[in-house]
């Protein structure tokens, strides 16, 4: 009992420090790399690219390795690598050493974050997997409101070298908790693939299953929703200031507005794990998307701060309910070891997401306004949420029953 506890809070711990110390904060410290080191703005703000791109093009890597090396291994490499990316930003005096900092720091975002959490928590909790999900993503989520804060008074008491050192030997702690607190998996890749093989009457049934799954309707679906939503987010967050100002609101009521409504996703991952308990995960993924279609719309048009504050309400609650609801499905749906894969993969394809505040900001530049970027994704999230809801994909049980298999041979090997 004590031990899946251990377990869970190191995965939050884990979370907590990727959200504070990469994305939220990088703008706190990247600047002041710029000031000191004789960076141009520009040439400094491509860290955020490389770093989005280094996390979306590795979304892979977890994928393959949980099943071959087991999670603790995939953890702590993972580890090894943001810490390592760590290091050598404390290093840098050239971009170039930066930008590999950062690519280092993201393949380790991709091991050590959602999926092999994901992996861990079904096995760990297969009755309240929903719950815990959405539990693991609130409280680890808390790192985006708390990391700026934190790097802020960190570089100022410090300097921006010190902070990446420090972030580096809590990366190291993490290593080593990770390396005490997981059990090591004790039934190997080759041994778990042969007795899915014999149960399923062919050697290579998870390899079919892996090759057919990611051409599944409802995995494409969710793959799209996975990255219509962050490329959603991506763009509000990048461009809501500017948007607002050009329709007449000041920048302040913008920067409220994704306060807020960082706050609202936030209390609504929570949420969500007993929501997908309680009802259909896929029907209120459909809820999620559509409420997110309506705040996105009326963020385009939001003529005064009340709009703002309902936008902000219904895009967050929509924001945190996806999150959570799309990797439930793929849990319920594809099983345990299959779904948490799939998890990888489609984390993999939202990479293009990246694109949505370019999209954006040349709309900007060709029609005077962001808001038909802003039309567009509402039309894409309300087309995926009449989808998903009404789709039926005859291939689950198969996929299914492999995960089941996949899980149960897992739990029994834990047990051993």
């Amino acid at each position: 009992m004590f031990r899946k506890w251990l377990v869970f809070a190191i995965l939050v711990g884990g979370f907590f420090v990727l959200n504070a110390s990469t994305f939220a904060s990088l703008g706190v410290v990247l600047f002041v790399m710029a000031d000191d080191l004789g960076w141009s703005y520009t040439s400094a703000g491509l860290g955020f690219t490389v770093l989005g791109l280094a996390v979306g093009l590795t979304g892979f890597l977890p994928a393959f390795l949980l099943p071959r090396i087991g999670a603790r291994q995939t953890f702590a490499l993972g580890f090894v690598l943001v810490g390592a990316g760590f290091g050598l930003a404390s290093a840098s005096e050239a971009l170039m050493t930066f930008f590999a900092a950062m690519c280092f720091v993201g393949a380790g975002f991709s091991l050590a974050g959602n999926v092999t959490a994901v992996w861990l928590i079904g096995e760990w909790f297969p009755i309240r997997t929903a719950r815990m999900i959405g539990l693991y993503l609130m409280l680890g989520g808390i790192g985006d409101i708390v990391g700026p804060g934190l790097s802020y008074y960190v570089v100022e008491w410090t300097s921006w070298r010190a902070n990446w050192t420090i972030l580096a030997g809590v990366c190291g702690m993490l290593v080593i908790l990770g390396a005490l607190a997981i059990p090591k998996d004790k039934t190997s890749y080759r041994e778990r693939e042969a007795n899915e093989g014999a149960l399923e009457g062919s050697a290579a049934r998870s390899s079919e299953n892996w090759k057919t799954a990611v051409f599944r309707p409802l995995f494409l679906v969710i793959a799209a929703a996975v990255t219509f939503n962050l490329a959603c987010v991506t763009t509000v967050h990048s461009m809501a200031v500017s948007h607002l100002k050009l329709i007449g609101l000041s920048p302040s009521v913008g920067a409220l507005g994704l306060s807020f409504m960082a706050f609202v996703s936030l209390a609504f991952k929570g949420l969500a794990g007993p929501l997908c308990e309680r009802f259909s995960s896929k029907h209120l993924l459909a809820v999620s998307m559509a409420l997110q279609a309506v705040g996105i719309v009326l963020f385009a048009i939001a003529m005064s701060p009340a709009i703002v504050v309902v936008s902000s309400l219904l895009f967050g609650a929509g924001w945190g309910i996806t999150v959570v609801a799309t990797m439930v499905v793929l849990i319920e749906r594809f099983g345990r070891v299959l779904g948490a894969q799939l998890l990888g993969v489609s984390h993999q394809i939202s990479s293009v997401a990246a694109f949505g505040p370019l999209a954006a900001g040349l709309a900007a530049d060709k029609v005077g306004s962001f808001a038909p970027v802003f039309f567009v994704f509402a039309i894409a999230l309300g087309l995926l949420a009449l989808f998903i809801q009404v789709l039926r994909d005859p291939g689950l049980s198969k996929l299914q029953l492999t995960g089941t298999t996949q899980e149960t041979g897992s739990a029994d090997a834990l047990k051993a």
